[in-house]
């Protein structure tokens, strides 16, 4: 693995679309159907910025509305767009981790506060059996900060392992997902995605310890500058390989190396109403429009390469 990004290093490999994103075209063949992002918050980042994407191809903007009377404004759970001109649901589950968080079991020692059960994937999951597009992002929470350092450890079974490091946990978890797609998807129906790695651009500090990004007024152009590639993004590519394997329609969406450009594509000081005056700047998520705009033009290209409900009814 090259200790920095070059130009040819793992650009996302899709031809050139036979057209631009064509937001009419994709709520067609998508009628009757269900479009599912499931992950941490950036995922619900690339959700809305496909809300407000395919919102333009709609006669009537009123027709869309979230279908439990739930305000966008709430941050957990799930929130379900649905769009009623094409009987389109267009779905957000706030899954960080993906497998289950849970309380420890009764034996475990007392400094395990939590654990992270990387053989039991979280109960949204028997929601989207059904699902036309899955769209799954994992990573951020997968660092020590997150987990052991607050006393989360690992549970496979009924036992605790407090020696297991963070990058093999993930691992683990990768693998109870994908065993779950074999079980619970039809090649024949199911496009899915794993989005790779979202690039954070803190300068200065980590986002608790004064990090910036305000500074950064236009996009990055200096290749020597990037960050290195992100480990999680091998072994979600290589989970994906291997389940192309099972004939299943698996894309790795790779749009870390793109986005690593986009220093300037941050909300960073301006924060949603409400923001106590000194809180952290945000350069994780993403201005919209903006960046996952571009993720889900490639995503749309994936999915006409690949032949999505080619024979409209």
């Amino acid at each position: 693995m090259p200790e920095k990004w070059s130009p040819g290093f793992r650009l996302p490999k899709v031809a050139m679309a036979t057209s631009r994103f064509n937001a009419k075209e994709f709520l067609e063949r998508s009628r009757n159907g269900r479009i599912v992002f499931a992950g941490d918050s950036i995922g619900r980042n690339q959700w809305e910025s496909m809300i407000c994407m395919l919102a333009q191809g709609v006669t009537n903007v009123s027709t869309i509305n979230e279908e439990f009377g739930n305000p966008i404004t709430k941050h957990r759970g799930f929130l379900s767009m649905k769009f009623h001109e094409s009987n389109l649901t267009v779905e957000y589950y706030r899954v960080p981790f993906l497998v289950k968080v849970d309380r420890p079991p009764a034996n475990a020692s007392k400094e395990v506060r939590g654990v992270i059960r990387l053989d039991k994937l979280h109960w949204y999951f028997t929601k989207w059996v059904d699902a036309d597009i899955l769209i799954f992002n994992d990573g951020h929470w997968w660092n020590e900060d997150k987990t052991v350092k607050m006393g989360i450890h690992f549970q496979e079974g009924t036992t605790v392992n407090m020696t297991m490091t963070v990058v093999e946990a993930f691992q683990r978890s990768l693998k109870t997902w994908a065993s779950w797609v074999i079980q619970n998807t039809k090649p024949e129906k199911s496009h899915i995605f794993f989005r790779s790695f979202s690039p954070v651009h803190y300068r200065d500090g980590a986002w608790n310890e004064g990090g910036h990004c305000h500074t950064s007024t236009a996009p990055e152009t200096d290749y020597t500058k990037l960050e290195k590639e992100p480990v999680n993004n091998i072994f979600i590519s290589e989970a994906v390989e291997q389940m192309q394997n099972t004939r299943r329609n698996m894309t790795f969406l790779n749009i870390t190396y793109l986005s690593e450009f986009r220093k300037d594509g941050h909300p960073s000081e301006h924060r949603e109403p409400g923001t106590p005056v000194g809180a952290p700047q945000d350069c994780s998520h993403w201005c919209l429009p903006g960046v996952p705009d571009t993720w889900n033009e490639l995503l749309y290209a994936h999915l006409l390469l690949n032949g999505f409900r080619t024979k409209l009814k």
